[in-house]
């Protein structure tokens, strides 16, 4: 009865009512943790406002914008509610990937995927973590079923998500050069390729037009990160502690084997074709990653492709273990800042120790996804402290920001669903020394939200925050 399910298309109905299922307690918690997350919600209002096109963050990341402006007016939930559908499409089109290679396992591959802790939170908030990722499983899947147009186009609207996506293009070709001769792999090439330039440059013609090539910056206002806080983000910061030994068992399981080849070899392609192009995958990623390393989500376009080679190389008694420890992983062990502000809640049964200059807790009861979920409620409580607080105050404030600017920000804005009227403070996100001085000489009282003092100068390369301002204090 169960072999009966597993070979039926229920299983897709199964993998989808998992995910959403294990989705749905955490859509409620605000836009996300992080500022951009908010900032999305932001640049929803500003579109709708404007009419015409807003870059929520360079280079943009116009078509999940697009829709985001089209529903701006929506509570939290709303908006992340198209991450968990994408978080669906995602998992159906790895299960008929790997259904389709012939590898075998192709259930137990899904499940690894759906509960892999940056991907669980990727489908919680707004961020296009698990769109883009939708959009190139689904391009995968189109390409093995030879509708070449359709997975070129798929990956034209990961471009639209995320410009990274187009690194896709070069493996997806690779892999069809094992089946045709060379005529035949130039026109199927052009067949995706063509598409997905087509249609990538057309998402961002827009911002072109409004922004020139400025739009085309990756620039970020924090340092490039310690080399300790790279190689944690780009691991348990992917895959959770959990997830990191049922990888490290799997591979000291294969490093034992006499015979290293393929345990689950794959019928669509051969074995060194497979493993090379998941190595380029995954390499390219790791390239881009550490040009900026400061969020994991960075790394999930490469979780399916490390889990495609886990199910080639490892047996299936290694695999069962494997997945267990996956699906465990965003519910144990978790590893956060202390930071009461912006931090995670930790139970008493944590180790608090120090690393990277941060105090950090290792909790065993309690795992990434809870960590995500916490922070995000402390991160509100703290912003509903500062509102209060800005409501209660006379004349006014300027208040400088930093990563709370969004978030504020979105109940300031008329028609946003926690409209709370004008803002009787002045806030921004960050301010150049000029400005801070001719708005002390209008008379303003300028403050600074914490450790906002060092990233407003750290910013504009200034030293002169701590002399202009001072501290927000919340009531």
């Amino acid at each position: 009865m169960m072999n009966h399910i597993i070979n039926s298309r229920w299983i897709y109905f199964i993998l989808a009512v998992i995910v959403i299922a294990t989705r749905i307690p955490f859509l409620f918690d605000g836009f996300g943790h992080e500022e951009d997350s908010w900032g999305l919600a932001v640049n929803s209002w500003e579109m709708h406002k404007y009419g015409h096109y807003v870059a929520s963050r360079f280079p943009g990341h116009p078509l999940q914008e697009y829709i985001y402006a089209a529903v701006w007016n929506k509570p939290a939930w709303v908006y992340n509610s198209f991450s968990a559908m994408f978080s669906v499409v995602a998992v159906v089109s790895f299960y008929h990937i790997l259904k389709k290679i012939g590898t075998g396992y192709a259930l137990e591959g899904a499940l690894m995927l759906t509960f892999v802790p940056v991907f669980f939170a990727a489908g919680t908030y707004t961020i296009d973590f698990a769109w883009t990722l939708a959009f190139v499983l689904a391009s995968f899947s189109a390409l093995l079923e030879r509708q070449l147009i359709v997975a070129g186009v798929l990956i034209g609207l990961g471009i639209g998500c995320r410009i990274t996506t187009g690194i896709f293009l070069l493996p997806w070709i690779l892999l069809l050069w094992n089946t045709f001769n060379w005529k035949e792999w130039i026109i199927a090439s052009i067949k995706i390729c063509l598409p997905a330039m087509i249609i990538g440059i057309a998402f961002y013609i827009p911002a072109y037009n409004v922004y020139g090539t400025e739009f085309f910056d990756y620039s970020d206002q924090f340092p490039y990160p310690p080399v300790a806080k790279i190689i944690y983000k780009a691991s348990i910061g992917v895959f959770g502690l959990l997830g990191i030994l049922a990888l490290v068992y799997l591979k000291g399981t294969w490093l034992l084997r006499k015979d290293k080849s393929p345990v689950n070899v794959p019928e669509l392609f051969s074995p060194k074709r497979l493993t090379t192009v998941l190595l380029i995958i995954i390499a390219l990623h790791i390239i881009s990653y550490l040009r900026l390393p400061q969020k994991s989500g960075y790394m999930l376009p490469i979780v399916p492709f490390v889990i495609m080679l886990a199910i080639m190389y490892c047996g299936k008694k290694q695999l069962r273990i494997a997945v267990v420890l996956f699906v465990l992983s965003p519910f144990l062990m978790s590893i956060n800042l202390t930071d009461s502000l912006r931090g995670s809640e930790h139970s008493s049964l944590s180790i608090v120790f120090h690393a990277a200059g941060q105090e950090i807790f290792l909790d065993p009861v309690s795992g990434p996804i809870f960590a995500e979920q916490t922070k995000r409620r402390n991160k509100m409580e703290y912003c509903e402290a500062v509102k209060r607080t800005i409501h209660e105050s006379q004349g006014k404030d300027v208040i400088i920001c930093g990563w709370w600017y969004n978030e504020l920000l979105t109940d300031y804005l008329p028609g946003m669903p926690g409209y709370k009227g004008p803002c009787k403070s002045e806030l921004h996100f960050y301010k150049e020394c000029d400005e801070l001085q001719e708005l002390k000489k209008l008379g303003h009282k300028i403050y600074y939200l914490p450790e906002q003092n060092l990233f407003n100068d750290q910013m504009f390369g200034q030293s002169c925050t701590d002399t202009l301002a001072q501290p927000f204090k919340v009531k």
